[in-house]
């Protein structure tokens, strides 16, 4: 009877080894489960195959895989946020109401107003606005507030995927969302009519939208920077409010010819989201003004360096 029993407890152990190894075997296939700085090795010692694990050299944060492994890793972070966004939609569904309802009394009060000021075409002029409303939001950070406080960033954190993919996968997966969000909004918008004209037809709804999300995830790194350093979800939404400033010192509500030459014309010049409605309004308002254009991809370029140093910096911080 004792032999059963010993029999039945070492298939069970054998089948138990046999799932950690193909467990292991997958996880480092895939690249991102198996422990940083651990290496798994098998064995053949003659009666079966024995799985070890041994302690390696701490590799670097490019080094380990390469570019494209940490794109690799970025990329399955960026759809499991896409899958969490799905699974609560009452998580993004408040980003776009706000903005419809911004756009539809904006332009439902101003426009005749606009006009005898000599803005036309006010419904194109005020939807850049109301898509940058849409996409910036604090929802990247706030996922990974939520990530460090049920400790899967810890696990994350004892993978071998670089560090870098931590932030691009955050990164990404609001860059998807927020373009859907940004889609919704303008379709929306344009099946209302109300006098509204893209100045570059329907060629111009594309980049224009991706323009303002290029302004979301850089915005989004801020977020996700506060996030890295405090962990915690009221600093991160503090950082939201970070955006009203930023959107309402600038030429959100008239050109920047009508501002006069006071001190809001000077915040205005300094801002960045200044260049990056100007950039939007090239293709819903004045047509394609690639000088316009160009400087929006600048501002964006330089606001994206800032936030996602911060973003790394918060990540070294927190992982020393």
């Amino acid at each position: 009877m004792r032999r059963g029993c010993a029999r039945d407890q070492t298939a069970r152990q054998s089948k138990d080894q046999r799932r950690f190894d193909h467990g292991v075997l997958a996880d480092a296939r895939r690249g991102v489960l198996a422990p940083h700085g651990i290496a798994a090795r098998r064995i053949d010692r003659g009666g079966g195959v024995v799985t070890t694990i041994t302690a390696g050299r701490e590799p670097r944060t490019v080094e380990w895989h390469g570019v494209r492994e940490a794109l690799r890793s970025a990329l399955w972070l960026a759809q499991r946020q896409v899958r969490n966004t799905l699974r609560v939609p009452a998580e993004f569904i408040p980003s776009m109401i706000f903005p419809l309802f911004f756009y539809f009394v904006q332009t439902g009060s101003l426009s005749k107003l606009a006009g005898a000021f000599g803005i036309h075409n006010y419904k194109g002029f005020v939807l850049p606005v109301a898509l940058l409303f849409a996409v910036s939001n604090e929802g990247a950070g706030q996922g990974m507030v939520q990530d460090i406080e049920r400790g899967y960033f810890d696990k994350l954190m004892v993978t071998p995927a670089s560090r870098l993919s931590l932030v691009l996968g955050a990164m990404g997966g609001n860059f998807a969302r927020i373009t859907f969000q940004g889609l919704v909004v303008t379709v929306l918008a344009l099946l209302a009519g109300g006098g509204l004209v893209f100045k570059t037809g329907l060629l111009g709804v594309v980049p224009m939208v991706l323009m303002a999300s290029l302004w979301g995830v850089a915005f989004a790194a801020l977020g996700i920077g506060v996030a890295l350093r405090t962990g915690s979800g009221q600093a991160t939404q503090g950082a939201q409010f970070l955006a009203f400033p930023l959107m309402f010192l600038t030429t959100t509500f008239a050109p920047r010819f009508a501002l006069g030459t006071g001190w809001l014309h000077t915040a205005v010049a300094y801002n960045p989201v200044t260049y990056i409605l100007e950039a939007m309004r090239a293709f819903s308002w004045r047509g394609w003004e690639w000088w316009d254009i160009g400087k929006g991809l600048l501002a964006v370029a330089a606001l994206a360096t800032v936030t996602i140093s911060f973003a790394l910096s918060s990540l070294r911080r927190r992982t020393l």
